[in-house]
């Protein structure tokens, strides 16, 4: 079956479905099926089902439905397992599986590997999500899609089997950054919320007041300052992995009933999921070492900065003066990188700036709509006995 067909066939029965879509003719044959505000388009390889995700967690009560691809879907197999542990039945995922990476060509050196080695069925279910669909024909995608809208029992993967052939639409005149706004805009209109948060204010209007921060004590540990420093500037989403640093951050975390923490395998996974939970209208942040930074590069420059969406990160300087661990023998060149990437950051070596570190970062990002590092020094997160 052809891509385009299966668009036809669902694309009228949609309503207030929010999509989030691949790249190349993905994107622009569900455009030209479909051109709606409810549409992101062109998320990268990789990123399109954390996204959906996240937005579907930031907003429980909307269908989310993701056009990924093959290719895309392999990037990242740990969102499969992502999906099953958070449970969200307003998701919908749909991977168009032609087997190749074919917006590049046709041939053997652009198949991928779902053409021979791997059934994404397989994996999908193997990782814990029970509504799982391969279909082959319209009728039965059309069916499948229809169902994991309307069904409330958990997440649902459709896998479309579907050929090689294109439909040569034409392209969008709209970047990422326009796209994102007139998306954001049509959640913020049909949900009556305030997403985006530029920190202008009108000529002669006072400063708006600071976040209250509750006073650090002596005795008070990193990770419980780290904590209240999020709690107390709003962030409602945190995104991690274990780490020694920040353990009894996230275990605060996973406790407070205030704020959804979300475990993942790979900290791009997670930052991806951030996206489309600010997407959404959550305040998110994502905790890390700096060798998390690294890994989440690709992540951060094909989605943050293609559709300017801002992230809060903090991260452990690993490498850091005092480090005792080999593998933290790189971390010198983690403000280089930062630098690099052009992302902003604040290096903190006193816990008593910690919180107004978390409330600059937060201005400066709604201001200039691209991810804020907190860097913490190693002396902060890993104190040596005295």
């Amino acid at each position: 079956m052809k891509r385009i067909d299966c668009f036809e066939a669902i694309a009228g029965s949609l309503s207030d479905e929010l999509v989030i879509t691949n790249l190349a003719n993905t994107a622009n044959e569900w455009r030209a099926v479909r051109d709606n505000e409810s549409n992101l388009y062109f998320v990268g390889m990789g990123m399109v089902t954390p996204y959906a995700l996240g937005l579907s967690i930031a907003l429980p009560n909307r269908k989310v439905i993701a056009f990924d691809g093959d290719g895309g879907i392999l990037f990242d197999l740990s969102i499969l397992g992502t999906i099953a542990q958070t449970r969200q039945s307003n998701l919908c995922v749909v991977i168009l599986d032609n087997e190749g990476y074919i917006s590049t060509g046709k041939g053997k050196h652009t198949s991928s590997l779902s053409s021979n080695v791997i059934s994404i069925a397989g994996v999908a279910k193997s990782s814990g999500i029970k509504n799982v669909f391969e279909v082959k024909t319209v009728d039965d995608f059309v069916s499948a899609v229809r169902g994991g809208i309307e069904d409330d029992s958990g997440p649902t993967v459709v896998i479309a089997k579907i050929n090689a052939e294109q439909a040569f639409v034409g392209t969008s005149l709209m970047d990422g950054k326009e796209n994102k706004y007139r998306f954001v805009r049509h959640i913020e209109e049909t949900e009556n919320k305030v997403i985006l948060r530029p920190s202008a204010r009108e000529h002669g209007e006072p400063p708006k007041p600071d976040p209250v921060f509750s006073p650090i004590n002596e005795d008070d540990s990193f990770g419980d300052i780290l904590f209240d420093g999020l709690q107390e500037n709003m962030i409602n989403f945190v995104v991690g992995l274990p780490c020694s640093g920040f353990a009894n951050t996230i275990r605060r975390c996973m406790d407070a009933q205030s704020m959804q923490y979300v475990p993942v395998a790979n900290e791009g996974t997670g930052v991806g999921i951030c996206a489309g939970a600010w997407l959404g209208g959550l305040m998110p942040a994502a905790i890390m070492e700096n060798l998390g930074l690294y890994a989440s590069t690709y992540q951060l420059m094909r989605g943050h900065y293609t559709f300017g969406i801002p992230l809060l990160l903090i991260s452990e300087y690993r490498g850091d003066a005092g480090e005792t661990e080999f593998f933290g023998d790189s971390g010198d060149m983690t403000e280089p990188w930062l630098n690099a990437s052009r992302i902003n950051y604040r290096l903190v070596r006193d816990l008593s700036e910690l919180k107004p570190s978390i409330r600059d970062g937060l201005r400066w990002m709604n201001f200039g709509l691209r991810p804020y590092n907190i860097l913490v020094s190693f002396d902060l997160s890993r104190p040596m006995p005295q």
